[in-house]
C-alpha cells in the first residue's frame, strides 16, 4: 500500500481489529470521541444512510461541496474501501497520506483499546480526528450498517440523507424492509433537513420517523423528479433544480442518486452552479465502472446484494452492453441467497472466483455450484482460484466467442463483491492488490 509497509504497526493492529466484528451501540464511540477531544464538534456533518446508493450519493455530494470552493475544506468518509485503505478518508477529494493516517491511528489506539472500540468505531473516530486537524469545515460520512446504532450517528448531523432501502444485513437490522428503514431513520435530527429516495414501505417508515423527530423531510418522488439514462454518457436528472443535471455515473439507478444528492446539497445551501459542476465531475470507482484492458471492455460493479445486482442487470440492458462473460464471486453469507440467482442472468458464461484478500469469500466451487443451481449450464461455468487466474481466463473465453460471432471487442462484467471488484480493478490497472486482509 502506498506510503507504508503493509504489515507494520499501527496497520497490523487496525487490520486485526476487523476480526472482532460489529457490536451495535453508541456508548463506545462516544467515549472514544470524548477521549480524543470530541473532534466532531469542529465539523458540520452530513450523514448518508441507505441500503444501495449511499456510496454514490456520498461521492456526488462531496463533489458538489468541493465545486462550491468557498466553504473551506471538505471531508469524505466511505466504507468499505475499494483498492486502498486510505480511500476511506479524503480531504478535498484526495485520500489522506499514509503518514497522516498512521499518526491518527497511533493517537486513537490507547483510548480505543481501553474502551474496547470496534474496527468501524475506530475508523469513524480517526476520520473525524483527521478531518478536524486538516481544517475540514464540512464532512460527508457514509453510514456503515443501519443508522440508529451506527458509529457515524455519534455525530450531530445538520443534514441527513436516506437512499434506497432494501433487504440487507437482516440478522442485525431486522427481517423486513420496514424494520430496516426504521434503523436507517435513526440518523434524523429535530429541525435539521432530511432528504430521501426511499419508496413504498420504507418511505412510509421514514416519513413517520421524520414527523416524530421533527425533521423537515424532502421526498425525491414528490418534487417532480424525472431521471433517465444517457447510455454510456451517464445519467440525467430533471425537476430537482432550475436546470437539468448530468453525471458520468452509469446506470439509470444513478439518476435517483444524482437527484437526491442535488436535493441534499441544495438543502445545505450549495449554489446550483456548484451542484451542476460537481455532478459533472463526480466519479465513483467500482460501480458500473468501465475499463478497457486486455483487448476487452470491462464493467466493474460492486453489486453485493440482490437489489444491487438487479440494478446492474437492468443497467446492462439499458447500455446494450451484452456481456459475453461475467466474473463473479461472493462472501460466504451471500452464496445461498438471491444474489447469485440475479447474477446468473448477467451473461451466457461465467467464471466463478474469489477475493483472496478476504477470508469472508466463498470458495469458487461453491459459487459455481450455486450458479448451476440457478440454471446456468455446467459447461458455461468455469472455476478460477483467484483474480489473477479468473480475468485472463474470462478474457480468453470472451475472445473465443467474439471470433465466432465476428464482433468487436467483447464486454465482460466483474460483480458480486466489492472485495472482488477491488482486486480485479487493481489487476486490470497493473497494480498489486493491497496487503490488507479484508473482513469489513
Amino acid at each position: 500500500m502506498t506510503g507504508r509497509p503493509p504489515v507494520s504497526e499501527p496497520w497490523a493492529w487496525i487490520e486485526a481489529l476487523q476480526r472482532f466484528g460489529v457490536r451495535p451501540g453508541l456508548e463506545r464511540i462516544r467515549a472514544l470521541l470524548a477521549a480524543l477531544g470530541d473532534p466532531q464538534d469542529a465539523l458540520e456533518v452530513a450523514l448518508v444512510a441507505g441500503t444501495n446508493g449511499k456510496g454514490s450519493v456520498t461521492a456526488l455530494l462531496d463533489a458538489m461541496l468541493r465545486a462550491e470552493g468557498a466553504q473551506g475544506a471538505v471531508g469524505r468518509f466511505v466504507s468499505p474501501h475499494l483498492e486502498r485503505f486510505e480511500e476511506r478518508f479524503a480531504v478535498d477529494g484526495r485520500p489522506l497520506a499514509g503518514d497522516v493516517m498512521a499518526e491518527a491511528l497511533r493517537t486513537a489506539r490507547p483510548a480505543a483499546e481501553r474502551i474496547g472500540a470496534t474496527f468501524f468505531e475506530v475508523l469513524v473516530a480517526v476520520a473525524l480526528l483527521a478531518f478536524a486537524h486538516a481544517g475540514v469545515r464540512r464532512a460527508v460520512l457514509e453510514v456503515g450498517m443501519g443508522g440508529r446504532f451506527d458509529a457515524t450517528n455519534a455525530t450531530d448531523p445538520t443534514l441527513s440523507v436516506i437512499t434506497q432501502v432494501a433487504l440487507d444485513h437482516e440478522a442485525v437490522l431486522g427481517p423486513d424492509v420496514a424494520t430496516i428503514a426504521g434503523e436507517k431513520a435513526g440518523i434524523l435530527r429535530r429541525g435539521r433537513p432530511a432528504v430521501t429516495s426511499a419508496e413504498g414501505d420504507a418511505l412510509a417508515v421514514v416519513r413517520a420517523r421524520a414527523r416524530e423527530a421533527g425533521a423537515p423531510l424532502v421526498v425525491l418522488d414528490e418534487v417532480g423528479f424525472v431521471g433517465r439514462s444517457l447510455g454510456w454518457a451517464g445519467v440525467e436528472a430533471v425537476g430537482v433544480g432550475p436546470t437539468s443535471l448530468r453525471s458520468p455515473l452509469l446506470g439509470a439507478h444513478q439518476a435517483r442518486n444524482l437527484a437526491v444528492a442535488a436535493l441534499a446539497a441544495t438543502a445545505w445551501g450549495v449554489p446550483w452552479s456548484a451542484v451542476v459542476r460537481g455532478a459533472a465531475s463526480a466519479r465513483w470507482p467500482g460501480r458500473l465502472e468501465p475499463l478497457v484492458a486486455h483487448g476487452a471492455r470491462w464493467l466493474l460493479d460492486g453489486a453485493h446484494n440482490p437489489a444491487g445486482a438487479t440494478a446492474l442487470a437492468q443497467a446492462l440492458v439499458d447500455l446494450r452492453a451484452a456481456p459475453s462473460v461475467a466474473v463473479v464471486g461472493a462472501t460466504r453469507d451471500r452464496v445461498e441467497g438471491e444474489l447469485l440467482e440475479v447474477l446468473a442472468t448477467l451473461a451466457p458464461r461465467f467464471v466463478a472466483t474469489r477475493a483472496t484478500g478476504s477470508p469472508r469469500s466463498a470458495v469458487p466451487e461453491e459459487v459455481a455450484a450455486r450458479l448451476r443451481r440457478a440454471g446456468v449450464p455446467s459447461d458455461r461455468v468455469r472455476v478460477a482460484p483467484d483474480v489473477a487466474a479468473a480475468l485472463p481466463s474470462a478474457a480468453e473465453w470472451a475472445e473465443e466467442g467474439r471470433a465466432a460471432a465476428d464482433v468487436e471487442a467483447p464486454t465482460l462484467v466483474v460483480a458480486g463483491s466489492l472485495f472482488l471488484v477491488g482486486e480485479a480493478r487493481a489487476w486490470l490497472r497493473g497494480r498489486e492488490p493491497e496487503a490488507f486482509e479484508r473482513w469489513q
